[in-house]
């Protein structure tokens, strides 16, 4: 089993691993290894995996689990262009910021794609913070980013997500600092006031999300990548409109917590601001 970079500051090929049948040991610790490493592992060219297979593979890199999203013993879902939230331009952001346990892994694997080229772009936050000036990490360390979703604008019963976390965020599994900022769904650096926290922001982005900085995975049929949710951030940077061909990625999330659980966390937090 061979590496080959895909960023020169993170991602890797996986070669010489066959994703339907392999999976020894020795294999897994090394894939486990590398993505801890990287952030980012792609396997290309293995094939259809079931679900059951890809939900096996994902559990590798647990803990936490695979994430049961509906308590109904539904770990396995699929990201469909024929739905808003398949299709539709996404800013950069890691899945859950906005809730105290976002998502600490994802696993994709394409289904179903158009004929014509369609992508997802990566960045890390590991690097981001590697690279970043010496001002900026002495004005950001030791700060507080309020992450926000609000859905109401698009019709969702859901309540607003807000979460508190580090600005730079040690890296649950390997405790590496992460620049742990996303232009989706960054709201304010608490320490700081409005118009410091935009400016700061705004310098954070830039430097995030150069073009340098960024690896756009053209996807191809079968392909599998394993995403470090906590030391990437990922876009969808087009919209992947129906018309041109359908897309649908098989997903599977390692997490603390389920979506339904996080909502309902997220509404008692709403009451308790109003009623405060």
């Amino acid at each position: 089993m061979k590496f080959r970079p895909l960023h020169c500051d993170f991602g890797v090929e996986v070669l010489d691993f066959d994703t339907r049948s392999g999976g020894t040991g020795a294999e897994i610790s090394a894939l486990r290894s590398a993505w801890e490493e990287h952030g980012l592992l792609l396997f290309r060219g293995g094939g259809a995996l079931s679900p059951e297979r890809q939900l096996e593979i994902a559990a590798w890199f647990g803990p936490p689990p695979p994430v049961d999203n509906t308590g109904k013993g539904d770990f396995v879902t699929v990201l469909h262009n024929d739905d808003a939230a398949g299709s539709v331009a996404l800013p950069f952001h890691s899945d859950l910021t906005y809730t105290d346990h976002p998502i600490r892994g994802i696993c994709l694997h394409a289904i179903a794609l158009p004929q014509g080229p369609t992508s997802t772009t990566f960045v890390s936050g590991a690097a981001g913070w590697r690279s970043l000036t010496d001002d900026l990490k002495a004005l950001v360390s030791g700060t507080t980013l309020r992450h926000k979703l609000d859905m109401f604008a698009s019709g969702y019963d859901w309540p607003v997500f807000i979460a508190e976390h580090p600005t730079v965020l040690p890296h649950p599994r390997t405790g590496r600092p992460v620049l742990f900022v996303t232009e989706y769904h960054a709201d304010r650096i608490l320490e700081l006031d409005e118009e410091q926290s935009r400016r700061v922001l705004d310098r954070l982005f830039a430097h995030l999300y150069a073009h340098s900085a960024r690896y756009e995975h053209v996807w191809q049929l079968h392909d599998l990548l394993m995403i470090d949710n906590i030391a990437l951030q990922h876009a969808r940077t087009a919209q992947a409109d129906p018309i041109a061909g359908e897309r649908a990625l098989q997903r599977v999330a390692l997490a603390e917590a389920t979506l339904d659980e996080l909502v309902e966390r997220a509404r008692a937090q709403e009451q308790a601001r109003a009623g405060a």
